[in-house]
């Protein structure tokens, strides 16, 4: 079984069953409708089928074959769970989850980056911001490269717990900056707030660090709530972003 083959099947599927084709609770198509569909074999299918299993996505019963889960059963740490999740645009309660996700784990990051951050991770997280400040004009490398700048900042927690979360976090953190940064000016006004961040964990200051952290944090809160519906309809007619 090619691993391209198994790849693409998975990502199809995921991204179909994301996208609410077939709703919780229902049953997938037979396996040889999916195989006449996609173009692949029946090992194909099922290992496809093996991998949502994984993922909490379905559930595979004797009797009831192969059914859709809650979203709430699925690995919202997964990364491409995410993304197959945010294609469709997420609901408001979910980037509100998410949002509360952060205010848990993103100070406490904070303040042990302060304490613990390297001489080289500081560097990389000034370096960080420089290229988050290059990309002001342009919104999709900007959250990209915001993304990254959070992720240098998780990292220099060096709480091997949230190493190994960074991966999710990441895919999560993206889905967050993309939905407030559609806001005009919006960029521009929490870039200083970043400086911020990164000098206070230079300066191994972690109260002013976890200041910047939560003053950011809640920032993109009160933009999703006030403008969430708009910002929603806005990112389905920009998709590339």
């Amino acid at each position: 079984m090619s691993s391209n083959y198994h790849a693409a099947t998975v990502d199809w599927l995921g991204a179909w069953i994301a996208a609410g084709n077939v709703m919780p609770g229902q049953t997938l198509k037979v396996e040889a409708a999916l195989c006449d569909e996609l173009g692949v074999s029946r090992t194909v299918i099922r290992e496809a089928i093996k991998t949502l299993v994984a993922k909490g996505m379905l559930d595979v019963g004797p009797k009831v074959g192969t059914r859709v889960l809650p979203v709430k059963n699925w690995n919202l740490f997964d990364p491409q769970v995410v993304g197959w999740l945010a294609n469709k645009g997420l609901p408001e309660n979910f980037v509100m989850d998410l949002l509360d996700l952060r205010r848990t784990i993103e100070p406490a990051a904070v303040r042990w980056a302060c304490e613990r951050a390297t001489v080289e991770q500081v560097a990389e997280i000034q370096h960080a911001y420089q290229v988050l400040e290059a990309t002001l004009r342009d919104q999709g490398d900007y959250n990209r490269a915001d993304q990254l700048f959070h992720e240098a900042v998780l990292a220099a927690s060096h709480n091997q717990f949230i190493e190994q979360m960074l991966p999710a976090l990441g895919a999560l953190l993206r889905v967050s900056f993309e939905v407030s940064s559609a806001v005009p000016d919006e960029l521009a006004q929490t870039l200083p707030l970043h400086k911020e961040l990164a000098d206070a964990i230079a300066a191994r200051d972690s109260a002013r660090g976890v200041w910047a952290c939560m003053t950011l944090i809640d920032r993109a809160a009160a933009t999703i709530s006030h403008y969430y519906p708009e910002l929603v309809a806005l990112r389905g007619q920009h998709p590339e972003q």
